[in-house]
């Protein structure tokens, strides 16, 4: 496990450069366990690691914007890519004038994964109010726009975002949105890929292609389920699975999660050995107390049907 001692960890995002592994996660300092606190905190951690079980922190790589910027507030959870001699990072930035209720999206780059430019013209991506909800209409009182996970396919950038869509019952309308540019500095706002009708919120999306198939991954937490859902009700991180990235995902499965929220925001990554692992940010201990680490990775396999498990785990 990789728990901080000075600061708390939270959501992460990790590429994979020249045999290391590089973890970039949010981070607060340790004596703010209250949500609310460290959210209005956060800045993004930097770890290296060759085994995805070591980790060596290497400072803080990424701040919020001057006063009066649209990300003066805090950075939230974003995502990396390789591009040639170069890397392009997508974050979450929220400003202090707003009271952190309106999210936007912004892009840095890099090329070294150390020191990160932000890119002059930011944000680069906003929520399309024609399509998505607003603050206005939202019971969670915020402009849900976050997260991004960002894909090169078929020669464009993809973004696959954190929101939620303006119809539906408000216990139903978390959705993955999407949206897609030519250069990664111009973007067009697309309708959703995943709009299931079942949960509230679907946190820090994650889109992997295995075997022929596109998987999905996002996180639930406990309240965030509709009433009419048929999956289970706990706090974890869920996954769909279809042929085509954009469109035609299967019923959502519970991959991890516990009552307690004990795990949560899990990833698929590949590890040097070449299986499929899964590492969480561990968030409560088993007396409830809050963690704020990274957890060790679990080999994962796929099984028919298009479903993953934990190597070992009795088949269902």
């Amino acid at each position: 496990m990789y728990i901080p001692d000075d600061h708390l960890l939270w959501d992460f995002w990790i590429i994979r450069h020249r045999e290391k592994y590089h973890l970039y996660y949010l981070q607060a300092p340790r004596n703010l366990s209250d949500p609310e606190d460290r959210h209005a905190q956060a800045t993004v951690g930097h770890a290296v690691s060759p085994d995805l079980r070591s980790w060596s922190y290497q400072g803080t790589a990424l701040t919020p914007g001057p006063p009066g910027g649209w990300d003066d507030r805090a950075i939230w959870t974003g995502s990396v890519i390789s591009e040639g001699d170069r890397f392009l990072m997508l974050y979450t930035g929220t400003c202090r004038s707003e009271g952190g209720r309106i999210q936007r999206i912004g892009l840095a780059t890099s090329t070294d994964l150390r020191r990160w430019h932000k890119f002059p013209a930011n944000p680069v991506i906003e929520s399309e109010p024609a399509t998505y909800e607003d603050e206005s209409a939202s019971p969670f009182r915020e402009r849900a726009w976050r997260d991004p996970y960002l894909v090169r396919q078929q020669g464009s950038y993809c973004a696959y975002i954190t929101s939620r869509v303006r119809n539906g019952p408000l216990d139903g309308r978390g959705c993955i949105a999407l949206a897609r540019s030519p250069d990664a500095h111009r973007w067009k706002v697309l309708p959703p890929v995943y709009a299931p009708g079942m949960f509230g919120q679907m946190e820090i999306p994650q889109l992997i292609q295995l075997q022929g198939r596109y998987f999905l991954l996002f996180g639930v937490e406990l309240g965030w389920h509709a009433h009419s859902g048929e999956v289970p009700k706990t706090t974890g991180t869920y996954y769909a699975n279809s042929h085509d990235p954009e469109r035609g995902y299967t019923e959502p499965r519970l991959l991890l999660g516990d009552v307690h929220g004990q795990h949560y925001g899990t990833k698929l990554v590949e590890g040097p050995d070449n299986t499929w692992y899964i590492l969480s940010w561990l968030r409560h201990g088993p007396r409830g107390d809050f963690v704020g680490g990274l957890s060790d990775p679990q080999p994962v396999e796929l099984r028919s049907g298009g479903i993953i498990a934990i190597k070992g785990a009795t088949r269902s």
